[in-house]
Order: C-alpha cells, then sequence, then structure tokens
C-alpha cells in the first residue's frame, strides 16, 4: 500500500489544483523534485540486483510503505488520519498508482458533493446546476442504502410483461418466456454480451456514421462464474444456502456447455443488412421480439432508411438456438437473471460508503463526472506541456516510419505517415466548454435522492438510448466524439485509452495528478512515466490491431501489404514468444515494447548527444539519468502483486510487463551493465518498427 502521507499529499494537490505547497504546515514543505525523488528510493530495494529482477530492485520495498511515514509528511498525515477514523468502514486501500489516483480522486469528489458542489462558484449556470444537483442526488441515494439489495433490482425490472423471474415470482410463466425477447429488455438497461452482444459502433467503411453490430459474446464474458460467485449471488437475493448450492450446480453446468460454443468458427463472415431481414437470415429466432425491445423503433423513425446492421457469427446463433433448446426455459432465465445481478453488482457500490458511492456516481454519471474532474481538478497550464511531449513522440515515431526497417513500399510510407499526423490528443472524455451537451445528455432522468435502484436503472437505460441515438447523427459528427463509449468501462475509468475509429489518443483529466504528472516535474520524470503511457496508447495505432485503420479511423488500412513483408512477420513471431509467458493480447505487448524504444529515443536522442557527459540530478547523485528514467518507468507499476495464474489478461501483470518489457530493450541491459546470461537479458529481443 502507498504510504498514507502520499495519499494526504494527493489529496491536497488535488483540493487546490497547484502544487502541495497551498497545504498549511509549520514548516516549508518539500518540492514536486523532493518528495519524487524521496518516494523513488524509498521504493526500491538495494539489495536486490538489478539484473536478475529490475521489479524487486525498483519496488521491493513498495509494500513496507504502509508502515514508515517521514517526518516531514507527519502532520499532514495525522490530519488525514483523524478524518479516517471517522470512516473506517470506508477505507479502501488502493493496491497500485491508478488506485491510489483512484482513491484521491474519489475522496475529492466526495468532499464536493458532501459539501454541496453548486456552491463552490457564483457563476455557474442553471446547466450546470441541474447536473450537479443530479449528481449530488445520487449520491445521497446511494449514502442512504441500507443494507445494498440486489433483490430490487429484480423487482423493478423483470424478463417480461407476461412472466417473472422463477425463484423470486408466482408469476413465472415457462410457455410465455422468450430468451430472446429478456435479454432485449436488459440490453435496454445496459446487460450486454449474455448469449448475444448488441452494439452501435462506427461503421468500418466510414467512421463519421454509425450502425448496429450484432456478435457472440466475447471470450472474456463468457467465462464461466464459477459456483461460489453464483451461490454469493443467490445468497444476496435471499435464497438458502441449500437452494444456492443446487441451483448453482445446475447454472455452472449450463454456463460449461455455453462456454463451448465459443469454438464455432464463423464461416460466413461478416454480413451487412437491416433488422428487417434478420428474420430472413435466421427464421429460426423470434427477432421480431428482441427488437422491439431495444431503444431503436424511436430512433428508426427519425432515418430516411432503417439503420445498417453488421452480423457476425451467424453459425454462433444458430448453434445457440438448438442448444437453448435443449434446456429448461427455467435454468435459461436462471442464467440470464445471474448474469444481469453479477452486471448491477459491478455498476452499484462495493460497500456503502461515502467513497464508494462517488465510485459507483462516476460508473452511473460518467460524462457529467469527466466533467466536474476537469472543471475542479484540472490544471489548464499543464495542457501544452503534455501536447509536447505528444509533439516529440509522434516526430521521432515518423523518423522511425521514414528509416523504413520493415523494408515497405513508398505508398505504404505515406499512409503510415498520414495516419501519424492526423491522430490527435484529446485531454478528457469530453471537453470543459460541453455543459449544454451534458445537460441536454441528463435531461430526460430525474433523480431521487431515496430512489438509489429508480435511479441506476434509468441512468443505465439512457445510456443505451443516448448510444442508439448515434444512428441518427449524420453530418452532426464531431471528430473528438467518442460518446459510442459511455457504456465501457472506459468512460469512467482513469486509464488513458486509442480509440482506432477516431484515430485518437485519449488521457482522462483524472489522470494527469501526481505521482504521474505534474508540470512541475523534471522533464525525466514526466517523460518515463507519462511519455511512456502516451507513446503506448500511439504504437497502438500502428499495432497488429491498428495498421486495419486509416487516418480517418476506417477499416481500410495497409495491413495486407505491411502483413506481407518478411521483416514484420518476423518481428511478430519474435513477441509472440513473450506473449506466452505473459500478455495474452499481442497488441498490448507490442505497444509496451515500442513504447519502451520509442520514448527513450524522444528524450536521450533530443536531450543529449551521445558524447555529451549527462549531469547527474543532485537530489539522487547514485543514479545516472538514464538509470533514473528506468527506475522511474517501473516504479509506475508498483503495486499488490496480481495472481501469474490469472487468465486472459490484456496486459501482462506489472512485474512480468516491467521485466520483459526492459529485457528486450538493449539500452537498459547497457545502462545497469548485464550480461547476457542474466534474467534481464532477453535471449532475443524484438522490434517492429
Amino acid at each position: 500500500m502507498l504510504k498514507l502521507s502520499l495519499i494526504a499529499w494527493l489529496l491536497c494537490s488535488l483540493t487546490w489544483r497547484t502544487t502541495p505547497t497551498s497545504c498549511h504546515r509549520t514548516q516549508p514543505p518539500p518540492s514536486v523534485e523532493e518528495l519524487l525523488a524521496n518516494r523513488l528510493h524509498s521504493y526500491m530495494d538495494l539489495t536486490a540486483r538489478p539484473c536478475e529482477n529490475f521489479y524487486q530492485y525498483a519496488c521491493g520495498n513498495w509494500p513496507l510503505q504502509q508502515m514508515e511515514q517521514p517526518p516531514e509528511t507527519q502532520q499532514m498525515a495525522e490530519q488525514q488520519q483523524q478524518l479516517h477514523q471517522r470512516e473506517q468502514k470506508e477505507q479502501l486501500q488502493p493496491s497500485d498508482t491508478l488506485a491510489v489516483l483512484d482513491y484521491a480522486l474519489n475522496r475529492q469528489l466526495e468532499q464536493l458533493l458532501r459539501r454541496g458542489v453548486s456552491n463552490d462558484s457564483s457563476t455557474e449556470d442553471e446547466q450546470l446546476l441541474s447536473i450537479h444537483e443530479k449528481m449530488h442526488n445520487y449520491y445521497r441515494a446511494c449514502k442512504r442504502l441500507k443494507p445494498y439489495n440486489l433483490k430490487k433490482y429484480l423487482q423493478l425490472l423483470p424478463p417480461s410483461n407476461c412472466t417473472g423471474w422463477p425463484l423470486l415470482s408466482r408469476k413465472w410463466s415457462p410457455e410465455t418466456f422468450s430468451w430472446l425477447a429478456t435479454i432485449g429488455r436488459l440490453r435496454s438497461y445496459g446487460l450486454n454480451g449474455v448469449l448475444l452482444k448488441e452494439e452501435v459502433l462506427p461503421r468500418w467503411d466510414d467512421a463519421s456514421s454509425y450502425a448496429i453490430n450484432l456478435d457472440k459474446p466475447s471470450q472474456q464474458e463468457t467465462i464461466p462464474m464459477g459456483e461460489g460467485a453464483i451461490i454469493e449471488l443467490l445468497l444476496d437475493i435471499g435464497q438458502t444456502k441449500r437452494e444456492a448450492n443446487v441451483l448453482a450446480r445446475q447454472v455452472d453446468f449450463f454456463e460449461r456447455q455455453l462456454h463451448r460454443l465459443q469454438d464455432i468458427e464463423d464461416d460466413m463472415g461478416n454480413m451487412e443488412t437491416e433488422l428487417c431481414y434478420l428474420a430472413e437470415i435466421m427464421p429460426q429466432l423470434q427477432w421480431t421480439a428482441f427488437i422491439q425491445e431495444l431503444p431503436i423503433n424511436a430512433t428508426a423513425s427519425e432515418l430516411e432508411r432503417p439503420p445498417a446492421l453488421l452480423i457476425q457469427n451467424v453459425p454462433y446463433m444458430r448453434a445457440l438456438d438448438k442448444f437453448l433448446r435443449r434446456h429448461k426455459p427455467e435454468t435459461v432465465c436462471n442464467y440470464i437473471m445471474l448474469k444481469l445481478l453479477a452486471f448491477l453488482k459491478q455498476q452499484g457500490p462495493a460497500e456503502i460508503s461515502r467513497v464508494e458511492c462517488v465510485a459507483s456516481l462516476r460508473r452511473a454519471m460518467p460524462l457529467a463526472a469527466s466533467l466536474l474532474i476537469g472543471q475542479r481538478f484540472h490544471d489548464p497550464n499543464s495542457e501544452p506541456l503534455v501536447s509536447e511531449i505528444f509533439g516529440r513522440l509522434k516526430r521521432r515515431f515518423g523518423q522511425l516510419i521514414n528509416e523504413n526497417r520493415l523494408q515497405l513500399k513508398q505508398p505504404i510510407l505515406r499512409v503510415l505517415q498520414e495516419k501519424l499526423d492526423a491522430m490527435r490528443l484529446q485531454l478528457g472524455f469530453l471537453q470543459l466548454n460541453e455543459t449544454s451537451y451534458v445537460d441536454d445528455y441528463y435531461e430526460p432522468v430525474q433523480m431521487g435522492a431515496q430512489s438509489f435502484y429508480e435511479n441506476q436503472l434509468a441512468l443505465l437505460r439512457l445510456r443505451v438510448e443516448r448510444n442508439h441515438q448515434l444512428l441518427t447523427m449524420g453530418n452532426q459528427y464531431n471528430g473528438n466524439n467518442v460518446s459510442y463509449l459511455t457504456e465501457r468501462e472506459l468512460s469512467s475509468s482513469l486509464s488513458p485509452f486509442f480509440a482506432l475509429p477516431r484515430n485518437l489518443v485519449l488521457v482522462p483529466y483524472g489522470f494527469l495528478q501526481l505521482p504521474i504528472w505534474h508540470r512541475n516535474m523534471s522533464e525525466l520524470q514526466q517523460h518515463a512515466v507519462l511519455g511512456f503511457i502516451l507513446a503506448h496508447e500511439i504504437i497502438h495505432g500502428f499495432d497488429n490491431h491498428g495498421i486495419h485503420y486509416d487516418s480517418v479511423g476506417n477499416l481500410m488500412g495497409p495491413s495486407e501489404e505491411i502483413w506481407a513483408s518478411p521483416r514484420y512477420n518476423q518481428s511478430i513471431n519474435c513477441i509472440e514468444q513473450h506473449v506466452a509467458t505473459g500478455s495474452k493480447s499481442l497488441s498490448e505487448k507490442i505497444a509496451d515494447f515500442e513504447a519502451m524504444r520509442l520514448v527513450y529515443e524522444t528524450y536521450f536522442g533530443e536531450k543529449f548527444s551521445i558524447d555529451r557527459k549527462e549531469p547527474r540530478d543532485p537530489l539522487l547523485p547514485q543514479f545516472s539519468q538514464r538509470q533514473r528514467f528506468f527506475i522511474s518507468f517501473a516504479q509506475f507499476f508498483c503495486g499488490k502483486q496480481q495472481s501469474l495464474n490469472a487468465q486472459h489478461l490484456e496486459h501482462a501483470v506489472d512485474e512480468l510487463r516491467v521485466l520483459q518489457t526492459l529485457a528486450n530493450f538493449e539500452e537498459f541491459s547497457r545502462e545497469f551493465g548485464c550480461e547476457k546470461r542474466t534474467k534481464m537479458q532477453a535471449k532475443k529481443k524484438c522490434r517492429v518498427w
């Protein structure tokens, strides 16, 4: 856990949106550079050998920080601890850097909401007041939950108008139950990836317009919940242990058989049609019942022609229908009910506490939360500095493209350069001048201060309705528009990401906080942490997925020509060997490996000549500039150890991510003097660009 003093420092910094010097103390506080230098040194385990396990060397003492407290922050920490003692039940210990940011941000939002966020400024207009009032009412309703009762959702949201849930209602009627109608109804409240997946996404051939995408669930979405998780959900809604055990075995057996359908290959490929022709393509399925439950009918009336429909994995859907016919309707309905409960439990608060109610609010109202975070905590003076780093990284990557390591033809190089030139950086999920848009977005819903379950369902339904209204956008498309992602976790997360259909790197406002970013950090620290993150996202535009997209986000990139390069194939085969022991995602491994080289060459290539002796930092004279760069990079990933047995990881667990990325980079080995036989020297180093 990060030391209490660091969290207190973060909170104070966030409160005043300046350096930590705003905290009133009897002695002058340490500068940002001094505090970061102390933090860097305190995390390190100097007994570890950097060439054997650099993660242990950089992060080995990170867990000890919860037990230690430097004297210069003791007074601040004592004040914070007094506040924590009043709310011991709601203290959620941060487990990594992003968790620290989340925790500090939630604390600050909670304080704003508790004292009335609209009272902080005399210039707020009616639109802001309306948004803040709805946020405050959601927060108040959450705080008043005693206890959090998942059963309430089932009472408010039956599977259809003709039948209730088998476990809870005498109205259960297997004859009138339609699984397609049920998942259609629940899809309108945000549930997705259960039996089917329906989304509104930018078109593959014209990213400025949208189409309905119908597909099978992802591999991750069909992983069995397990009997333990099922029993826990059933106990939450009042089932006895005996009843829960029996039903858990039934649903677990059903779910494991269902998961096997993922192996069915799509030999028909993608199909483009219209909703009205679904019944002709798959007449055995009751598509009318599904479509009537979706918020499409009102939207379709505003269109000159019905919305386009892209279908994938038709063989899966046909097999799914046969599979479900072999099982009792009650089992199918119970499975859907449990997936709904798991989804709603994830959306709600992890516990009834102030900070967790704020976390739930951010998930429920991501656009409003992003606007508030940007207005209250974002430092606009940081924008040109972040943009400058982004521009440097793009310039260096353009040089790498022109060096043409992959020996591509000149027309392909021009296409790649055009995409890089068009790539944009956006801070915040939306812009700070979009108050009217946010107010209009939430205008249809009213938040009751004592109606948490109703509030959450109303917001979930609104989010789905708004996404389906994108089908009518037409010429209203904004190149920065990422509102189609509001249903995804990305919309409320602090993690930066790359939006492929927008050729856009998005950095949430809340991410640009200490210890990741401060405008008074050294350039080295800024590049080692934020620079690596930006480089990682830039590379996603040119990884094995990104090369399929062109400069405007259409699926018309030069992927075939690039895959025809023998050198590209050799590079991918090399990286795939690392994927086998770390991340399950090839694209993430490519982004890590290439980003390290890109940000390192960007900073040291522009800052220092090869023959120039680099000055050492007087705060940490024992390390060279380059050594400190690698240590700072690694310490971004310090945290509670994840399970190495975790399946279906996008990123590798933090330790493996650091070790593999640095072992693949020859400059790291050279700087720390690692011999070829040491663990921090990869047997074969991989490079794409």
